[in-house]
């Protein structure tokens, strides 16, 4: 049953899910496990057609949950609509593939309450599923928040703050409206904090929504011009700030380029290209296979060293 009054400390995690019945009894055993005990989670079945996740759904053991069933509507209209029916003064999305560790709600909540001023808490995370270790995305700050997203959507903010916002914008489609929601945050005067530990672990999944669109340049493109329109008075605050961090970028990865283009392995893989490009998309797993291989020694040094 949908509470109709907010409780000041309830946590409503906020699950959408299609056809992901394999992963999300994992989920939620996740949510189960939270040090922080008053939360309920608001599952919304977006147009689920495999069975055995209608199932799972219907089943899932969980004392505090509402089911709501929509018609395929993509992660970012199912959460706003998990989010107006939430009974929670406080929001955790999280995807149906993903975990959390049992203290993260706890930790998150202590420092969400202690600052008004704060609109969002998240933390570091890895990568598991496929891929192992850390996900790397930068360190969080105002001016890395300007250049690229490194908030993922799994982070604990006040409902009342998702109201004055608008929710996670509609329109996009292809992905990004976590990016949209985070510099509409900073937008409003809200600060983002981050949790220095790992308490988060996203699931690598082949064919999803992220893969699609990292693979669409025209996507890639047409979305981070809406987000500079969308937030142009941000970015206009902080020009110097972003001008900077852009040509500090810019110079980095000519120097990643220069270096790149030296292996003889990539050259032979540019001279390949245009006359086998199967025989060149095998030599870009080698290359990326020595790579993880170099990581991997440079990580044991490391641990040795210590």
């Amino acid at each position: 049953m949908i509470n109709e009054k907010q409780n000041e400390s309830l946590v409503s995690v906020i699950i959408p899910c299609y056809n992901d019945g394999a992963y999300l009894s994992e989920t939620v055993a996740s949510v189960r496990d939270q040090t922080w005990k008053e939360i309920e989670i608001i599952l919304i079945d977006d147009g689920s057609d495999d069975p055995e996740t209608i199932r799972i759904i219907n089943d899932l053991p969980f004392d505090r949950k509402t089911v709501l069933h929509t018609s395929h509507i993509g992660p970012a209209a199912a959460r706003n609509r998990g989010i107006e029916a939430a009974g929670g003064t406080y929001i955790l999305p999280l995807d149906a593939d993903d975990k959390i560790d049992p203290s993260y709600i706890e930790k998150a909540m202590e420092v969400l309450r202690s600052d008004e001023k704060i609109g969002a808490v998240f933390c570091h995370a890895d990568l598991f599923d496929g891929h192992e270790g850390p996900w790397e995305l930068p360190e969080y700050s105002l001016k890395a928040e300007l250049l690229d997203n490194c908030v993922f959507v799994t982070a604990l903010f006040r409902k009342k703050d998702w109201e004055a916002l608008g929710g996670f914008c509609e329109d996009f489609r292809a992905g990004m409206e976590d990016y949209d929601f985070w510099l509409s945050m900073l937008e409003s005067g809200k600060e983002i904090r981050q949790l220095p530990e790992v308490l988060f672990h996203y699931r690598i999944k082949k064919g999803s929504r992220t893969d699609h669109f990292q693979d669409n340049y025209n996507d890639v493109q047409n979305t981070y011009v809406q987000l500079y329109l969308r937030h142009k008075k941000l970015y206009q605050e902080n020009m110097d700030t972003y001008c900077m961090e852009l040509r500090r970028n810019l110079i980095d990865q000519s120097r990643i380029n220069k270096k790149l283009h030296e292996d003889p392995l990539i050259l032979y893989i540019l001279d390949v290209r245009a006359l086998k490009p199967r025989m060149a998309c095998f030599l870009e797993g080698l290359f990326n296979f020595k790579n993880s291989i170099r990581r991997l020694i440079g990580r044991a040094k490391q641990e040795n060293e210590g």
